[in-house]
């Protein structure tokens, strides 16, 4: 056991490692995030719809902060695109921290999240640079690890710091942007070349000639994974008040059984993705975390508690384990050198607009027609995009028999 998950860690650049402790010192530094709503009732005190309204504008900012961190990465470089956004949130951070005006505050939540979005797909392509067909997976696993982690220490470093005042955690977080933005610049410079991997599907088709907004075949990824994005978010919006309102759980209690899901993310997704990477394409796996997305929904229509609700979140971890690292890989393979940030901005853009449609529609089919009905329909939704990514993937497989037959031939 100790031996596997030794070599599940093989091969992994040094890079990698270094851009997954930036990752893991800027997550850590996410506390105002993590306490926004806190902050904007408690200590602002706005109240609930108001500090409701200030975060669409955070997340709208994430929609435009991922298309500009492709665009910018494709014309800057990924390297000074994660230094910049790390400099100017940190700065933005110390901004936030004196904005007191509500309309002051929206527009300054909405800058934000758009400069600290950018670092996102610049860091993706990052990893890319830095990887290879054989770690590739395991190395954005490596940096979901990193992120889970972080959140984990956020939450409580950041319970800690607002004891002692709400001042703290803005400075602990853009302290910490400066310094992973000081590591990155000092210690992992850009690299001009990806490491060397075997020819992709983008290069056999020939969308090497297009951005991804001509890529149909990407456009319909970008579909299904923004509807299996808006199933998967349902964890954050609707799980909670489920346990709350349904099991009649108290909030240690909802934590508790919340906090399965990082735990089992981080146990194991490298060890899991170091055997099974190789072993089939990345569009069959991303359909196996589908299934497993859909089965954890139905799990919630057993008419008990405990059961249904370990059982949901241990689905639907195995789920994002083989969903999401699988996708990002599969999204950076097909890109070229020239148009990868654009592709991987428009793929955070997906879960960007998930993220901010998942809590209306989730909440408005609860309110009109109930919990079952919501677990129900996420399970048919799962069912159109296992469909879906199927299709793909069977197109995928005819491209590279074509190519070897022109080969051959």
């Amino acid at each position: 056991m100790r031996q596997t998950l030794i070599q599940s860690f093989s091969g992994i650049s040094v890079r990698v490692w270094l851009l997954s402790l930036i990752n893991f010192i800027n997550r850590v530094g996410a506390m105002v995030i993590c306490f926004l709503t806190l902050y904007l009732t408690e200590h602002l005190h706005f109240g609930l719809k108001e500090a409701g309204y200030a975060l669409s504008f955070y997340g709208a900012g994430a929609i435009a902060g991922s298309y500009l961190g492709g665009y910018l990465t494709d014309k800057w470089g990924y390297q000074r695109v994660q230094v910049s956004s790390l400099i100017i949130s940190g700065i933005l951070l110390i901004v936030l921290m004196y904005v007191r005006n509500y309309y002051m505050m929206c527009g300054t939540l909405f800058i934000y999240n758009i400069i600290a979005e950018t670092f996102r797909p610049a860091n993706a392509i990052a990893v890319k640079m830095n990887s290879n067909d054989e770690n590739r997976t395991r190395s954005f696993s490596l940096m979901r690890t990193s992120f889970n982690l972080a959140i984990t220490f956020a939450l409580t470093l950041g319970g800690l710091l607002i004891m002692q005042g709400w001042h703290f955690i803005f400075i602990a977080d853009a302290l910490t942007c400066f310094a992973a933005a000081a590591i990155l610049f000092f210690f992992i410079p850009e690299v001009a070349k990806p490491v060397k991997e075997t020819v992709n599907l983008q290069t056999l088709e020939g969308h090497h000639r297009f951005s991804p907004y001509k890529d149909k075949v990407f456009l319909l990824f970008f579909a299904f994974t923004f509807i299996n994005a808006l199933v998967f978010m349902q964890i954050i919006w609707t799980i909670p008040p489920f346990f709350k309102t349904v099991y009649h759980w108290d909030e240690d209690k909802i934590g508790l059984v919340s906090a399965l899901n990082g735990f089992v993310v981080m146990l194991v997704e490298i060890p899991l993705i170091f055997r099974i990477e190789r072993l089939k394409p990345a569009l069959q796996w991303v359909r196996w975390g589908i299934f497993l997305y859909g089965l954890s929904y139905l799990c919630l229509l057993i008419p008990m508690t405990w059961i249904p609700a370990v059982l949901y979140m241990v689905f639907i971890s195995f789920g994002e384990i083989l969903v999401m690292p699988f996708s990002t890989s599969w999204v950076t393979k097909r890109s070229m050198e020239h148009t990868q940030g654009k592709y991987m901005g428009m793929y955070s853009i997906a879960y960007s607009i998930a993220n901010t449609i998942a809590p209306i529609l989730g909440t408005q089919i609860i309110a009109h027609f109930g919990f079952n009905s919501l677990w129900v329909f996420l399970w048919v939704l799962c069912i159109i995009v296992w469909i879906g990514f199927y299709y793909l993937e069977q197109n995928e497989r005819q491209q590279h028999m074509h190519f070897q037959t022109q080969k051959n031939g």
